[in-house]
Order: C-alpha cells, then sequence, then structure tokens
C-alpha cells in the first residue's frame, strides 16, 4: 500500500501545476514580488488589451521580437487603449506548458527578471495563447505588458 501511494503522489504531483492562465500568471509574478517586499502588481484591463493587440500583430506579421519588423516598439500598443505611461516594459515567452515553468524562466533572465520585481510597474496586462507563434512547436505564447501611469 505505501508504494503504490508514493506512487501515486509521484505521478500526481506534475498535474498540480497550474495551467497558464492570466491569473495563475499575476499570482506567479507577485509572489517573487512579494519575497522582495514590493507592492503586487494589479492586472490592468488597458493593458490587457494592449498585450492581445500586441499579440496579434506578431501573428499577423510573422515575427516574435520587442520590436516589430518595421521598428514599432511595444509600447505602440498601449497609447490606443488610452494607457498613459511613466513606465513601460514587455516580457514575452513561448513554448511554456505551466505558470511555474513560465515564470521561473523569467526569474532566470536578467531583462525579464528586472521587469517582474521592478519597483517602477504597478500594473499588467496579458496575452496568451495556444501554440507558437508562426506555427512552430508546441505550448503557449504570452505576452504580458507592465507599466505605471502618468
Amino acid at each position: 500500500m505505501t508504494r503504490f501511494l508514493a506512487l501515486f503522489l509521484l505521478v500526481a504531483t506534475p498535474a498540480l501545476a497550474s495551467d497558464i492562465t492570466r491569473a495563475s500568471v499575476v499570482a506567479a509574478m507577485n509572489e517573487y514580488r512579494a519575497e522582495h517586499h514590493l507592492p503586487l502588481l494589479r492586472e490592468d484591463l488597458r493593458l490587457d488589451a494592449a498585450a492581445n493587440d500586441r499579440m496579434r500583430d506578431m501573428e499577423d506579421q510573422g515575427y516574435w521580437a520587442h520590436e516589430s519588423p518595421d521598428g514599432r516598439s511595444p509600447f505602440t500598443w498601449l497609447a490606443p487603449h488610452e494607457y498613459d505611461f511613466h513606465y513601460a516594459g514587455e516580457n514575452l515567452a513561448s513554448g511554456f506548458e505551466t505558470t511555474e515553468l513560465l515564470v521561473a524562466g523569467w526569474m532566470e533572465s536578467p531583462g525579464h527578471r528586472d521587469n517582474i520585481l521592478s519597483p517602477h510597474f504597478e500594473d499588467c496586462g496579458i496575452a496568451i495563447i495556444d501554440g507558437m507563434t508562426m506555427r512552430r512547436g508546441t505550448g503557449k505564447s504570452i505576452v504580458v505588458m507592465f507599466g505605471a501611469t502618468r
């Protein structure tokens, strides 16, 4: 009986990993912010809309980068949603299956980590699609827009 229980727990543990959702990504980033005594990020619907537009542009134009092929900044998508920012940042990720792996990966990357732990950011918005941009690979693609208004 003990062997079965131990095997069951080992097999069940990966199921405890969370699916990538807006709420799970915000919660995971806020866990790291709390550990560093930083204010928690608030999800902002304007930034959600900007992140969605940003993701759609990358899919339509067939690129995956912080700058578009025609030179547009990722922050181009904030103005149409009336997010007048003083500070802004962006994290991109593709190919992840769980929130834990996604955010842990960002925390291992200096630039992404800096965005998550920036004391300047107050808000965030998130776009998530199943699959990867440019129709390659598996997992999800994620755009997080960070900001603070003027």
